[in-house]
């Protein structure tokens, strides 16, 4: 989604781009983020492993065959989930740069969140037509960590695009 800016002074359209080394990283960052809650959170709220959202996340990639223990680490499936989960964040994060590029910095958070919440639904209630596992992860804490993430991403890409805030 770019934002066309056309001029009756010029006849030329332009395209505003994001700022690309900003929307990765803070997709980066917002992906780490979400990864340290989900483990940190799952065991000490539903008293379940830390690496059942690992194993779920990793299923994407190598089939359900990877949620047979997911009790267990596994480096395998640990890593396979973590690449999986960063070249996700890394999409949807610039997804929403293009959203929110020339949002000012509060908007763009809120809008960042609502984001998150929309992704929940996709992930969890779309998604889980081909991957089935994840409705089992259905819960608040998976809405928070949505949340938290796309939030997390529109503010750190505001603070890192060079782009001056619209007054």
């Amino acid at each position: 989604m770019a934002n066309i800016d056309v001029r009756h002074d010029k006849p030329t359209a332009t395209i505003r781009q994001i700022h690309w080394g900003a929307a990765i990283w803070a997709s980066i960052i917002g992906g780490l983020v979400f990864a340290v809650l989900e483990v940190a959170m799952v065991p000490m709220i539903q008293g379940k492993s830390p690496w059942a959202p690992l194993h779920m996340i990793g299923a994407i990639a190598l089939g359900p065959g990877a949620m047979s223990s997911p009790d267990t680490f596994d480096l395998g499936i640990v890593a396979t989930a973590v690449v999986v989960h960063l070249v996700l964040a890394v999409v949807y994060g610039i997804i929403l740069a293009f959203i929110i590029m020339r949002m000012d910095t509060g908007i763009a958070v809120l809008v960042g969140g609502l984001y998150g919440l929309a992704l929940y639904f996709i992930n969890f209630y779309g998604f889980t037509r081909w991957f089935p596992w994840f409705a089992d992860a259905r819960d608040w804490i998976s809405i928070f960590t949505h949340i938290v993430q796309s939030g997390l991403m529109a503010y750190l890409y505001r603070l890192y695009s060079p782009e001056p805030e619209p007054s």
